[in-house]
């Protein structure tokens, strides 16, 4: 009788050890939401953002629930240019904004800010909370700056060579266009220093200062080869030039080559800022 009942005693602990060990690998694989959060004038996803003062700042997200409904969406800002109240969204939300019924599993919202006019950096928090008390966060820190220190809005360049005469529209970046070589345009400097730069530095530079910063950490090259001369072309190359006191960030994007009477015409086109 003693053995029976330490027997039984052994099964029902060995049975609240098990629950009690399945409740908390439950409670541990529990997947909380997951957040997307995209800041759309920028295309940042989350990084730093450098503005000039009264811009605006427009947030898209895309909340989706893991093992729990979502329940909360809130909004923060910490720093130079608090907002409060939080705007209301463009789906007429308030936030904190408790989740209704239809948006439980995906919850996709767009919230526009200006940026303010204090110099400085403000904090931009979006958080989904779901009934579980799991929650995704995403903050964006954005600096606002002096328009004297701010890169300008992109411009559109175009440079050309016809047959052998020098090549057009380089000269105010310091750079000239005078051969072909290899099945290259060769562009060289005219004054100038000038760097390659990585395709992303097209928007991660915003400021004079970091284009300054970009120029002078790079090796200089004294020929950009980039460019076809024998068949149009779509490219993504980045420069960073400084001439005459101004540095210049030039996106290289299309070209095209034709036939003709004059030879061959190339023409290079993309964008600039400075």
């Amino acid at each position: 009788m003693k053995k029976r009942k330490l027997f039984t005693l052994g099964l029902a602990c060995a049975a609240i050890m098990f629950t009690t060990s399945c409740s908390d690998d439950e409670e541990a694989d529990a997947v909380g939401p997951v957040l997307d959060v995209t800041e759309n004038m920028s295309g940042s996803t989350g990084a730093e953002i450098t503005v000039t003062p009264g811009s605006t700042l427009q947030f898209i997200w895309d909340a989706r629930k893991g093992d729990a409904d979502l329940e909360t969406f809130s909004v923060s800002t910490v720093g130079q240019n608090i907002v409060s109240p939080v705007p209301t969204s463009e789906s007429g939300e308030t936030f904190p904004h408790p989740i209704s019924n239809s948006q439980e599993a995906l919850y996709i919202d767009t919230l526009e800010f200006n940026s303010g006019s204090n110099l400085g950096v403000t904090s931009y928090t979006f958080t989904v909370t779901d009934e579980l008390g799991n929650s995704a966060s995403r903050t964006f820190d954005v600096s606002v700056i002096s328009p004297a220190e701010a890169l300008s809005a992109a411009m559109p360049f175009t440079w050309e060579r016809v047959g052998g005469a020098d090549g057009t529209g380089l000269s105010n970046f310091g750079l000239e266009w005078v051969e072909n070589a290899g099945g290259n345009a060769i562009i060289s400097v005219d004054g100038a220093t000038m760097v390659q730069l990585a395709p992303g530095q097209w928007n991660s530079i915003e400021t004079q200062e970091d284009l300054e910063t970009a120029i002078e950490g790079e090796d200089v090259i004294v020929t950009y080869t980039g460019v076809s001369s024998n068949q149009g072309d779509i490219y993504n190359d980045v420069l960073g030039v400084s001439y005459q006191g101004n540095n210049y960030l030039i996106n290289i994007l299309n070209s095209t080559v034709t036939g003709g009477t004059l030879g061959t015409t190339i023409v290079i086109t993309g964008n600039y800022k400075n």
